[in-house]
């Protein structure tokens, strides 16, 4: 390394004159050259040099200046080495004739040593046992670059990659690096304790008070004996977490095996409180407030079972009227969930409501009851299978019909969303299909089929600026607009629908202008979701959609077409949404405008 150090600006000063400047500080300016084409190997620089970290906080003199200077040349070439560069030159000019003083140092990086060979053994050089983890797993390839940093992550992927194939107790124990500088490559080898390939082994449960141990072993995606897999033991304490009965669970193995080299699993679990109410509100323009309340049990008979009950109450100022009680909505609903019914991942469900509803298309009261099995296949795909009675009276314009209805919902979800309230990524796709028979009553048989997709796109990469897309298609099968329930036919318009008409306004209307649904939907939506802030954000979209009497959209009959801005509260539990949107091919009786307030995104 070559060093020069210019003082002439002491020159044939006596000491008396010298020692108020040594006194004085020394400012001064710092420039690294020779790694411009590099970013990431002049940040490294940038980040040992002591020249750079205290440069606010100058040396008293020159010769402090010097002093700090050589030590960061050892902190340089130290550097560079890590990084593959072992024949790096370094050159320090120091200038302290201008103010404030000039510090450049040149690098000449010289050729990146190459990785020749990385190797893998056992304890005393032994070889490893032929199943085990090889050199090219670890992600650091013959030819790469003598790295410093990924050589380290290649090290550390070594207990990881072990476990995988069953050797939880592997050890790193030691590490060996040789440079030949002849050849400018350097040999890795790791010295690995593998240990035993072992199974699971017995389980151990602490914590749990209310909830039986049967909850947490059926729930487990293993059993023992199997072999032992990092990623199947980080699924059950998914698994275990998803059953909504502990605020935390943690799962880690004994820290040897037994003599079976059977790995034994601790369990310890921290449970929720069981019991909880909860309420929420809703309100738009057309529709007015709503109101809801419930209080359920997280486990009910003791193997995690979740039992509810709530009451709603929707309609409260319809219209900007005032409202007779006997035209509000009410709905008195209980659900049971058993989780892993018949088998893991599966859960029978049970629902039984009581609805009284008023709005402009029809008047109902009805008792329906539930049941459906749901099938979680992956992270991703779930499905659900069941069987619903519906007794119901519904009265449409000066029309009385009673219906004795059996439907056999079939619905499958395919969720690659990254959030449930407030997605940013991904895409959500769902189909339902209902064949209902006509048991008794006024009604003929027939089959509902609908299919929901959204998708959601993050240009900014943080969630600052996140595009959504909707669409949904429905139609009714085997039977005429008057064959089919007023209830069971489509209808669309309000807040979760096309925001910007009331709530069954798109469509066919009567002549009082009360919607009479249709048979066939299809609605089509987009939105442009920006963060102001952290916490606050606008969202404007554009909608459109219509209902149609015949099985299929009639196009000829066009759409509805809103458009709106939103606001967004961002909250822990969700965004809380005001939307505003007007209609723009409005007809006569429709409202300039409708307002929406809840809690999540619309879609």
């Amino acid at each position: 390394m070559r060093k020069r150090f210019l003082l002439s600006a002491l020159a044939g000063v006596s000491l008396l004159a010298v020692a108020p400047v040594m006194a004085q500080q020394t400012p001064y300016e710092v420039e690294i050259k020779g790694v411009d084409d590099r970013p990431a190997l002049r940040d490294l620089l940038n980040d040992v040099s002591r020249l750079v970290s205290l440069k606010d906080q100058p040396p008293p003199s020159p010769i402090g200046l010097r002093r700090r200077a050589d030590a960061d040349l050892d902190r340089m070439v130290a550097a560079l080495r890590s990084t593959g560069y072992y024949d790096a030159t370094l050159d320090l000019e120091i200038d302290v004739e201008n103010s404030p003083a000039e510090v450049v140092i040149h690098v000449e990086r010289g050729e990146r040593y190459k990785i020749a060979q990385v190797t893998l053994s056992g304890p005393s050089d032994v070889p490893l046992p032929e199943q085990t983890v090889t050199a090219a797993e670890l992600g650091l390839a013959e030819g790469a670059p003598a790295d410093g940093p990924q050589i380290l992550e290649a090290e550390g992927r070594i207990v990881p990659r072990f476990a995988e194939k069953g050797y939880a107790y592997a050890r790193t124990l030691d590490r060996k690096l040789v440079v030949d500088h002849a050849s400018q490559t350097m040999a890795v080898n790791f010295k690995v304790d593998p240990g035993p390939r072992v199974a699971f082994g017995p389980v151990s449960i602490t914590g749990l008070q209310d909830v039986e141990n049967r909850a947490v072993m059926r729930r487990l995606p293993w059993r023992q004996g199997d072999q032992y897999n990092p990623a199947t033991m980080e699924e059950g304490r998914q698994a275990l977490a998803e059953l909504g009965v502990f605020s935390s669970v943690r799962m880690r193995l004994e820290d040897q095996p037994d003599a079976q080299n059977q790995a034994p699993v601790l369990v310890d679990v921290q449970e929720r409180e069981m019991r909880y109410v909860g309420f929420g509100s809703a309100y738009s323009t057309e529709d007015g407030f709503g109101a809801n309340a419930y209080w359920g049990h997280r486990n009910l008979l003791g193997g995690a079972e979740q039992f509810r009950v709530g009451a709603e109450i929707a309609g409260v100022g319809r219209r900007g009227t005032t409202t007779d009680v006997k035209e509000l909505d009410y709905r008195l609903i209980t659900t049971y969930k058993e989780p892993d019914f018949l088998s893991r991942r599966q859960s029978l469900n049970l629902t039984a409501e009581a609805v009284s509803e008023r709005p402009d298309a029809y008047r109902r009261d009805a008792l329906v009851f539930t049941a459906a099995v749901n099938r979680r296949f992956s992270k991703q795909l779930t499905g659900s299978l069941g069987v619903t009675a519906e007794q119901s009276k519904i009265k449409e314009n000066v029309q009385t019909t009673t219906n004795t209805l059996i439907g056999f919902p079939l619905v499958l979800t395919w969720d690659r969303s990254n959030n449930l309230l407030d997605p940013t990524a991904g895409f959500r796709l769902s189909g339902t299909v209902t064949p209902y028979w006509a048991a008794l009553g006024d009604s003929n048989s027939f089959v509902i089929g609908r299919l929901n997709g959204s998708a959601y796109h993050d240009f900014s990469g943080n969630g600052r600026y996140v595009g959504a897309l909707r669409g949904v298609y429905g139609a009714v099968l085997g039977g005429g607009l008057l064959d089919v329930p007023a209830d069971k036919r489509f209808y669309a318009g309000g807040g979760g629908s096309i925001r910007g008409y009331g709530y069954q306004k798109v469509g066919p209307l009567d002549a009082e202008r009360n919607p009479t649904g249709g048979v066939s939907l299809l609605e089509l939506g987009a939105e442009m979701r920006v963060k102001v802030t952290e916490n606050i954000g606008i969202v404007p979209f554009v909608e459109a959609g219509n209902v149609y009497t015949t099985e299929y959209p009639d196009f000829g009959e066009g759409l509805r077409y809103a458009a709106g801005i939103g606001g967004r509260y961002y909250t822990p539990i969700g965004p809380i949404r005001v939307d505003a949107a007007v209609p723009l091919n409005r007809r006569k009786g429709d409202n300039a405008f409708q307002l929406y307030v809840s809690i999540g995104q619309a879609f």
